[in-house]
C-alpha cells in the first residue's frame, strides 16, 4: 500500500513539474512566427526573415489606421483601422522593403529566403 502511494505521488510530480514548464508558454504578449506589429508607429520586427512561400500578418496593434506598402508595388494593403491586419504570402526569394503611407518614417523589410 505504501509503495502504491509513494509511486502515485512520484508520478504526481512528474506530472504537475512538466505542467509547470508549459504555463509560461501560454502568456500573451508575444508575437507569433511570421507576424508583425504595427505599434507606436513603428513595426515590430521591423526585419523579417521567412521562406518562399510564407504567409506574413501584419497587426495593427496602434490607435490609429496604417497601411503595408511595397515600395517596389507588389503589394499594398491600402490603410485598415486598429484592431484590423492584413496578410501576404511572399511566392518568390528576394528582399521586400515596405512602409506605411501615412506615416513616412514607418519602415520595415520583408526578407524571403
Amino acid at each position: 500500500m505504501i509503495k502504491n502511494s509513494k509511486r502515485f505521488f512520484g508520478v504526481l510530480a512528474c506530472v504537475l513539474l512538466f505542467a509547470a514548464t508549459l504555463v509560461p508558454l501560454g502568456c500573451g504578449g508575444s508575437t507569433p512566427p511570421n507576424t508583425v506589429d504595427m505599434k507606436n508607429i513603428q513595426y515590430s520586427p521591423r526585419t523579417l526573415t521567412v521562406s518562399v512561400g510564407t504567409t506574413v500578418t501584419w497587426r495593427n496593434k496602434d490607435s490609429v489606421q496604417h497601411s503595408v506598402t511595397s515600395s517596389n508595388g507588389i503589394f499594398d494593403s491600402g490603410l485598415f483601422n486598429p484592431g484590423g491586419s492584413y496578410t501576404y504570402t511572399f511566392n518568390t526569394a528576394g528582399t521586400y522593403p515596405y512602409y506605411c503611407t501615412i506615416h513616412p518614417g514607418m519602415t520595415g523589410t520583408i526578407i524571403v529566403q
